[in-house]
């Protein structure tokens, strides 16, 4: 199971592995775009702005409850308020935001972009896209460009999903292999060693193949006790694991030769 949190913010760019940085948990973003409610809240604000007015009005909610989920929404930065409300103060899109989930009986993969917008740095401009538009003259004629614009744009974005379907599709045929190699060849091996924690040395191996680039080379003992969940618990209880893993890492490295320890650091040569 692999956790990414990525944030880009227009004319930099800041890449966020570890959770200290993060500007909202995954937890509490699926919480939030569970909300059916916040769903419509958001389809309707990225289209055209709205005040908490139109919003009830729009959803047959009072504008407590609306509020109530606005709130929720500037928490998290994803929407912010421009003017106030008695004067029509309306609420917009602030951020961008992707949310990618692949399950399968032998891949879990979630990664999550958050993309503040900041209109005060440069941007990316129609005339940095094609030069074609700026010949055209009639506003028919420019919206019948961009309509058929973003038209070739969804066809490509389908097709580079179904090339992304295809790819998981041979990564986990390769993760079926390997789970395949491992229960012929080493696992009674471990079993004999640790029994108690036969599913933890697998669930090390896996985790190492499942993002080889994360753990290529030098192994980021933090991180991969945050892929196998033991972040949020107690320092006491995640040092005991701490030290399980490295025990276990010593196991594997014994029979693999493209894992060793160097100086007591991990490295993963594939």
């Amino acid at each position: 199971m692999y956790y990414q949190f990525k944030l880009k913010e227009r004319g930099k760019k800041i890449e966020v592995d570890d959770k200290d940085h993060q500007l909202v948990s995954l937890d509490n973003l699926l919480e939030i775009l569970g909300n059916p409610t916040r769903r419509v809240i958001l389809s309707k604000l990225a289209k055209v702005p709205h005040s908490a007015s139109e919003l009830a009005r729009a959803l047959s909610i009072s504008r407590q409850a609306v509020h109530s989920q606005l709130e929720n929404l500037i928490k998290i930065n994803i929407i912010d308020k421009i003017g106030s409300e008695k004067r029509g103060g309306k609420y917009r899109i602030k951020s961008n935001l992707s949310v990618r989930i692949d399950i399968s009986p032998d891949y879990y993969n979630i990664k999550y972009n958050l993309s503040e917008i900041d209109d005060t740095n440069n941007t990316i401009e129609i005339k940095d896209i094609t030069s074609a538009y700026t010949r055209i003259k009639t506003s028919n004629q420019k919206i019948r460009f961009l309509g058929e614009s973003i038209k070739q744009i969804e066809q490509k974005i389908k097709k580079l999903e179904l090339e992304r379907r295809s790819l998981l599709q041979n990564k986990e045929c390769f993760i079926v292999e390997l789970k395949n190699i491992m229960e012929q060849q080493y696992n009674n091996q471990f079993m004999e060693q640790h029994p108690d924690l036969d599913n933890l040395e697998r669930e090390i191996f896996f985790t190492l193949f499942f993002n080889p680039e994360r753990y290529h080379q030098r192994i980021n003992i933090d991180n991969l006790l945050e892929d196998l969940f033991f972040s949020d618990i107690s320092l006491i209880r995640r040092d005991q694991h701490k030290v399980s893993v490295r025990h276990l890492l010593r196991d594997l490295s014994k029979v693999m030769d493209f894992l060793h320890e160097d100086d007591d650091d991990w490295f993963f040569d594939i």
